[in-house]
């Protein structure tokens, strides 16, 4: 018997480009799909051209209606709550895929049994039709262990991934959710996340999901004032604490683990930095006075080689606070 694939899409005011999408997984090549589409309070009427185009393709599907927008994360969750499939996928309501999308991941992931897989993606420009391949950037020669992929993934020495699919099974035992309110890199920390637990982790080549660049793309939206860009900047602050800490309390290898401490001091770095660019002092102070910050600091100091950049920024912290306060709130 086929595995049972759940493909969730969350949908927020999308209803002039939902249909492409959800046309693109009728289209797939694999047949056993269950379409879950999270209608997340839109008020352009998404959900009704969803359900007008899932009727229409006579596929079994779930719709889920919130009565107001909460956020891609919990869309995403509502929708992972109630798959049933045995592999599950979330899919933007704004992208496309080839056929065989789907058909491709899950080759990947049940070669060797894996938690999670990955392909590589195209982003098409909207207005030029223009297409540029994104591959993973992993040779399909080499065997990786999963160690050594996580790590690539956390160094930033791995393409964006955007095209994934996890072992729902895996994903529910372990309780991994996305972070509600996240707005900075909330697929970033979830995969993050997710490769520090897998015993397996696969991978395919192909460039199979593509990536629809448009006006309307969220994170420029989020990024358009110098308040938002900080608000950004902050929150992707706090993702990547949220990071360190899961690393260092979760991640199966010892050697991500003790990455969690080099990314924590990074992660509150910037978490200062955004609280003197808001000119927060009693944020700032705060945060500087806390014992987790101090050791990260102090850890810090030791990456010199690694990161110069770090350990100069965690010196001038511990030695001239304030002075660190006024050129930041500068920037």
């Amino acid at each position: 018997m086929s595995h049972l694939v759940s493909v969730v899409v969350p949908a927020y005011n999308r209803s002039n480009r939902i249909e492409s999408s959800l046309l693109s997984i009728a289209a797939q090549d694999y047949e056993n799909i269950e379409l879950i589409v999270v209608d997340d309070g839109s008020s352009d009427g998404t959900g009704n051209v969803a359900e007008s185009v899932l009727m229409r393709l006579g596929r079994d599907f779930k719709l889920i209606r919130h009565e107001t927008n909460m956020g891609v994360s919990v869309a995403r969750n509502s929708g992972l709550r109630c798959a049933s499939g045995d592999y599950v996928i979330f899919f933007d309501s704004d992208d496309i895929a080839d056929p065989d999308f789907v058909s491709t991941l899950l080759e990947a992931i049940t070669k060797d049994d894996g938690d999670v897989a990955f392909c590589g993606y195209r982003q098409r420009f909207e207005h030029s039709r223009e297409e540029r391949a994104i591959p993973v950037g992993l040779d399909p020669r080499r065997q990786y262990s999963t160690e050594e992929i996580t790590i690539m993934l956390i160094h930033g020495q791995l393409a964006l991934i955007i095209a994934a699919m996890f072992k729902t099974n895996f994903l529910k035992t372990i309780g991994l959710e996305f972070t509600p309110n996240c707005i900075g890199d909330e697929d970033g920390e979830f995969l993050t996340k997710a490769f520090s637990r897998c015993k397996k982790i696969g991978f395919s080549t192909k460039c199979s999901y593509v990536y629809i660049m448009h006006n309307n793309n969220t994170t420029k939206i989020l990024r358009s004032t110098r308040d938002e860009k900080i608000c950004y900047y902050a929150d992707r602050a706090a993702t990547l604490c949220r990071k360190a800490r899961y690393l260092t309390e979760h991640a199966e290898s010892q050697k991500v683990r003790d990455i969690g401490n080099y990314i924590l001091s990074e992660g509150l770095v910037k978490t200062l930095n955004a609280a003197a660019m808001h000119l927060d002092k009693a944020k700032f102070y705060q945060t500087l006075n806390m014992p987790e910050t101090r050791q990260a600091l102090f850890a810090g100091c030791r990456y010199f080689f690694k990161k110069p950049e770090l350990f100069i920024k965690a010196v001038f912290l511990l030695i001239a606070p304030s002075v660190y306060f006024w050129v930041r709130s500068k920037s």
